[in-house]
């Protein structure tokens, strides 16, 4: 269906209140995020290559040394922590560990590096694949804005954990069933590939050399659907020069891109990796039929064969194919994009509502020296009430600079920016630099010169923080609940207070507050880059029984006593109507013992099921009971930024039943069947489940892992799913010409439909024995709700019992002539019914009339007068002790 897109809430600001003024453009606040990283599959080529490259003598020397030294690094080594998989021979993982220790010693980095490996059945033709556990981007120390960058990386120019410390920063996987050679002395036998080589290939992809160009189709594209580049991406080039990130030239996604990428002649754009390549371009495995395992993230094996310095990151490895060194190409490649660098650490400046001496502080790290002297503060100051873009940005070409004065013993810098000038309200816009020792420039941040760093000085504080929160729904019971919320305010005064108020199955409790974040003691809670915001509690809400339910709110009030309360949701029938408090909701269960055959029909009280925003009853209009969501459902719940009007917490809201059983599947018929009526939103025209646009959506989720991890076994879907449910739920919004209407169209029992879902045809391999969990859920957006999902007839592995009466003997509903004018004629076959009910209402849902009517030898034959109706769109409820149905009839004019 139609339906508005919110570009940005209209608060109640003032015309001349900070929020608006149209500096605030410039501000750099390009939010850090992150996202799921992927994997290099590199694929074995059964050439028997024969060939020995050993490691770079001065790595081979620094190894020796580090082993006379009892294992200690060197002063510029990365450190590696690697969990091995326990089924991983011994003798594979020590030749793992010969790959760890040449990396450590070519690279350098502050921040532990975390890899598992993983010892899997990858094919007969995959010898392993590896890639960033995590992407981040926009941190503070990156040399590009809006470039995702491998995690290893990240934190190395970060100079700090930016994901949890425990979390994986290259996940790699390495064949269980490969001939491999785990020796040390180069003579592996005959159909034998390296261990060590090939886990020097993995670990690079782990550390950078990776990125998200893909071809699907006719269409190239890069970004993982973001738009945004991977940082590799953004080197690459054609022969002419030309970016193929550079959306002028290639679209995103495109054809012309996809040609590119298929082209024989893309290349990655390094000064240093050309001088060490004797001066010719870097070539990039870029074949005509694009191979997604292998494709771009790889050296151009024709320049660079087997036994050659640079053939390491080559596609495939070879049969006796042995390679210790990376080579200088590889290694200047790594290095152009960051792993040789220096980097200014900054926590850009908040607003004042007053200041006179204002102190900016930084931390300069470098793989080189730095020249100290060219550490510099630029800015510019302006008053706030005459300023314009162009003032700001002419004064950002010649900025004002104050040297940047580092602490003695530490690579921390800063300066005193004076606020003077007799502005009563001044904006200052400011940014960091730095040379080094090898001719490279460092700035912050790094979307300079757009967009510099940006702070207002003598402006009220007139809004409350931001929260980030993500809700529990259902919890295991006996088990204290602990919370984590980060929280961040526009002002330097920062914040005040944080706490929740709650109750327990409908008692209030006494509130709670949060502490902030302390390293020292709750490395528990730590997220990595997240932690300076963070406030925690442990064990805020004590253990609970089966079945309590929690529903509960998040409070923040900041240094000027203004207060954000989370969550909160849609306030009205229009999309720009204001946002109303909310509250988030959960239920605490334990599982139940496992089952392999399973039926209800919901008639009786079931506790199978731990709920939230779903029930077992019978709702209006059935004669007997389902699993069914709140009617209508809940819509999202989110938060926006006061400030920028832009939405800080996504608004969405999941309905959840947990089968408290697990699932012992069956080797040869895993059935799972039941009955349903899906009255959701439906999505756009033509969008399919995942894309932007396709709103709510139901769908039925397993885990194999005991509820830590959820996927799909069939897509989502929505009331497209049956004509009958799109035209109900699509006829009977209101109010009608409202952005945020809800429609009223009620589920009935000739409204359910059968599905059925084959899990042999799901899951791979012989899965008889295994266990699984299984839920369903209902996601909902911001806008626009309906009546809801009804299950019934639930059959997990059991036939599921014939219908004691098909629906066309439980209603047979048709209405004519339509269009009408003066009458309809009502026609219905019904069966084991004495009585009937005929209701109208017009599209706004008033009831225009009711009557009751005798239903005759299970058929209903009734005339019913229209002369009293004004010309328009109507609803006819037919309504029984079976049920209701619903039909849609027009009074012409």
């Amino acid at each position: 269906m139609k339906r508005l897109l919110l570009i940005a809430l209209t608060f109640a600001f003032s015309a001349v209140g900070f929020a608006q003024h149209p500096l605030k453009a410039l501000r750099s606040d390009l939010k850090p995020e992150f996202k799921k990283g992927t994997e290099v599959i590199c694929p074995a080529s059964h050439i028997d290559e024969n060939t020995y490259r050993g490691m770079a003598p001065e790595i081979e020397k620094a190894l020796a040394n580090r082993k006379k030294l009892r294992g200690t690094k060197g002063i510029n080594s990365a450190q590696f922590d690697v969990l091995y998989d326990p089924d991983m021979p011994e003798v594979a993982q020590e030749a793992f560990q010969r790959a760890v220790d040449i990396w450590s010693e070519i690279l350098n980095s502050s921040v532990k590096i975390n890899v598992i490996a993983l010892w899997q059945e990858l094919g007969p033709n995959v010898l392993g694949s590896a890639g960033p556990g995590t992407y981040y981007r926009n941190f503070s120390g990156a040399q590009k804005s809006n470039t995702w960058y491998p995690i290893a990386l990240a934190e190395k120019m970060a100079g700090k954990e930016l994901n949890s410390p425990d979390d994986f920063d290259i996940v790699a996987r390495f064949s269980s069933d490969q001939n491999w050679y785990y020796g040390t002395t180069g003579t592996p036998a005959v159909g034998q590939f390296d261990f060590t080589s090939v886990v020097l290939h993995e670990l690079c992809h782990g550390l950078g050399f990776v990125g998200s160009l893909d071809v699907e189709g006719t269409q190239g594209s890069y970004g993982f659907g973001s738009g945004i580049p991977v940082l590799f991406d953004s080197y690459v080039i054609n022969d002419q020069g030309q970016s193929v990130t550079d959306t002028n030239q290639f679209a995103n996604p495109s054809n012309a891109l996809r040609n590119e990428l298929i082209s024989e002649n893309l290349f990655f754009n390094s000064p240093a990796a050309i001088e060490a390549n004797n001066g010719d371009r870097v070539r990039l495995y870029a074949p005509t039929i694009f191979d997604a395992g292998s494709s771009i993230f790889h050296l151009d094996d024709g320049q660079y064969p087997a036994g050659t310095p640079n053939s390491l990151m080559t596609p495939s490895a070879g049969i006796r194919e042995i390679n210790y060194d990376p080579g200088p190409v590889t290694i200047n490649m790594m290095n152009e994009m960051g792993w040789r660098s220096s980097s200014i650490i900054h926590t850009p400046l908040k607003d004042f509502e007053t200041a006179s001496n204002v102190t900016i502080n930084a931390k300069i790290i470098s793989d080189t020296s730095i020249i100290e002297e060219s550490a510099l503060l630029n800015y510019v100051i302006l008053d706030l009430e005459t300023a314009t873009l162009e003032d700001l940005q002419a004064g950002l070409q010649n900025p004002a600079q104050i040297p940047l004065t580092r602490s003695p013993g530490t690579d921390d810098f800063s300066a005193v920016l004076p606020i003077s000038g007799g502005f009563s309200n001044t904006v200052v816009a400011y940014f960091l630099s730095v040379n080094d020792a090898d001719g490279n420039s460092a700035v912050s941040p790094a979307s300079m010169p757009e967009r510099p760093y940006l702070f207002f000085v003598g402006t009220p504080d007139q809004w409350g923080p931001v929260i980030e929160y993500y809700p529990p729904t259902i919890i295991r019971s006996e088990v204290p609940i602990s919370f984590v919320a980060n929280v961040e305010d526009d002002y330097e005064g920062g914040i005040d207070t944080v706490f929740v108020e709650y109750s327990i199955n409908g008692t209030p409790q006494p509130s709670f507050g949060l502490r902030r974040f302390n390293p020292a003691t709750d490395t528990l809670f730590s997220q990595g880059s997240s932690d300076e915001f963070a406030w925690v509690i442990d064990e805020g809400v004590p253990a609970l029984n089966d079945n309590d339910i929690v529903r509960f709110t998040v409070t923040a009030i900041d240094a000027g006593g203004n207060e954000t309360v989370i969550p909160t949701t849609a306030g009205g029938v229009n999309t720009d109507d204001p946002t109303v408090v909310d509250e988030y909701t959960f239920v605490a269960t334990s599982l139940l013992d496992p089952i392999d055959e399973y039926f209800t029909d919901f008639n009786e009280p079931n506790e199978d099921f731990a709920v939230t925003g779903f029930s077992v009853d019978t709702p209006s209009g059935f004669g007997d009971g389902n699993l069914h969501t709140e009617n209508p459902y809940k819509n999202g719940l989110g938060l926006y930024d006061p400030v920028s009007g832009q939405t800080y917490l996504d608004f969405d809201y999941n309905a959840i039943a947990l089968f408290r059983k697990p699932i012992t599947l069956k080797a040869d018929s895993a059935i799972l069947s039941w009955d349903e009526i899906v009255l959701v939103e439906p999505g756009e025209d033509g969008s399919e489940y995942g894309d932007s646009n396709f709103w709510d959506f139901v769908v039925v989720e397993f885990s194999q892992d005991f509820g830590q991890s959820w996927f799909e076994v069939i897509d989502g879907y929505d009331s497209r799913q049956d004509e009958d449910w799109e035209e109900l739920y699509n006829s009977t919004l209101t109010p009608a010409n409202a952005s945020n209407p809800t429609s009223n169209g009620e589920g009935s029992p000739a409204l359910f439909r059968t599905r059925e879902i084959n899990l042999n045809e799901i899951f791979t391999g012989d899965i008889g024995g295994a266990e699984v969990l299984m839920r369903f859920r209902l996601y909902a957006d911001q806008w626009v709700r309906g009546w809801g999902w009804a299950i019934d007839n639930l059959a997990i592995q059991v036939p599921k019992p014939a219908p004691l009466a098909t629906e066309k003997e439980l209603f047979d509903l048709a209405i004519s002539p339509n269009p009408s004018t003066d009458f309809i004629d009502i026609k219905a076959k019904m069966a084991s019914v004495n009585e009937a009910e005929v209701e109208i209402y017009d599209i706004q849902g008033i009831k225009m009339s009711a009557e009751h009517i005798q239903v005759e030898n299970n058929e209903i034959n009734h005339r019913v007068d229209t002369r009293s109706l004004l010309p328009g769109t109507y609803l006819l409820n037919l309504n029984s002790e079976k049920g209701r149905q619903t039909k849609r009839f027009v009074i012409a004019d």
